[in-house]
């Protein structure tokens, strides 16, 4: 499964068009040929130093035994900086800024996006609760099925666990109904915490943000995504379905085996598109994060 390390700032007031400086890695383990490009000039003063930021990537891949990885930096609020290394699958296609990968919980930033331009709109209020928008939302405590808001889901304080992300991984559901039964799967997990007493990361709070989009919006959340995010940032090597993103060169997934890494074709789910399957690349999160 591929990595995303990346640095927005917070969701609050965002929409296409805000710029958001930030570093963004996409990482994919593949069979490994990574390449380092050479620049004749040294960077400006207070300018980021494109050479050894790509001379450590370098280093880390060779170390760590990524195969594959595409890079794009923001600064200043400009996309200034765009490299790609090694190859993206076992044919040794090479990874470009345009390759596509799953961007795993990263995903969950273009969710909080779409439930921040509803608050814009005024179709949604953080500080409500869940039910005022999906009147089935229920947890394994009553009380609580009540007073969960958005905000809490946002901010993984609703007291779910983080066990409650895990079916979803196993599942190949790309059915119209996969996100709404995953949330209904919600009824009888039990809390850990009482809402908002305290942080625990989980994907079950953004799939059900996702959810929610989809119903306020009138429209599926991957649609929402695309036409609201997608298309008006130009992210156009950027998919809600894999079977699209795999006809655009979708990089291969892979995990480790004693150190190495290995092909493995992971299940794929609208049941967790929200939180965990959304497909964008280097390139394309650049636009994402600049707001251009």
């Amino acid at each position: 499964m591929p990595q995303v390390i990346y640095s927005p700032r917070p969701a609050h007031r965002w929409k296409p068009g805000r710029q958001v400086p930030a570093l963004l890695l996409l990482t994919v383990a593949l069979c490994m040929v990574p390449t380092v490009p050479t620049y004749a000039d040294p960077p400006a003063a207070g300018s980021p130093d494109f050479v050894a930021i790509d001379a450590y990537l370098d280093r880390e891949m060779r170390e760590l035994r990524i195969p594959g990885l595409a890079l794009g930096i923001v600064h200043d609020d400009e996309i200034v900086h765009l490299q790609a290394f090694g190859v993206a699958d076992a044919s040794g296609r090479a990874v470009t800024p345009q390759t596509p990968f799953i961007l795993a919980s990263a995903s969950k930033s273009f969710t909080a996006l779409a439930i921040m331009q509803l608050v814009e709109d005024g179709k949604v209020d953080l500080d409500a609760p869940v039910v005022t928008y999906l009147p089935p939302f229920s947890v394994g405590d009553e009380s609580a099925s009540t007073t969960i808001t958005l905000r809490h889901l946002l901010n993984h304080t609703s007291g779910l666990s983080e066990d409650t992300a895990y079916e979803p991984m196993l599942s190949n559901d790309m059915s119209d109904g996969a996100l709404s039964e995953r949330v209904r799967a919600l009824s009888d997990a039990e809390l850990v915490h009482g809402p908002c007493e305290a942080f625990e990361y989980t994907d079950a709070n953004y799939d059900t943000l996702g959810l929610i989009v989809e119903k306020v919006s009138g429209q599926s959340y991957e649609t929402s995504i695309r036409e609201r995010i997608f298309t008006p940032l130009g992210m156009s090597h950027s998919f809600t379905d894999q079977t699209d993103a795999r006809q655009s060169g979708l990089a291969s997934g892979h995990r480790s085996w004693f150190g190495f890494p290995r092909s493995f074709d992971a299940p794929y789910s609208r049941a967790a598109m929200p939180s965990s399957y959304l497909i964008s690349s280097a390139e394309d999160v650049t636009h994402f994060l600049s707001g251009s």
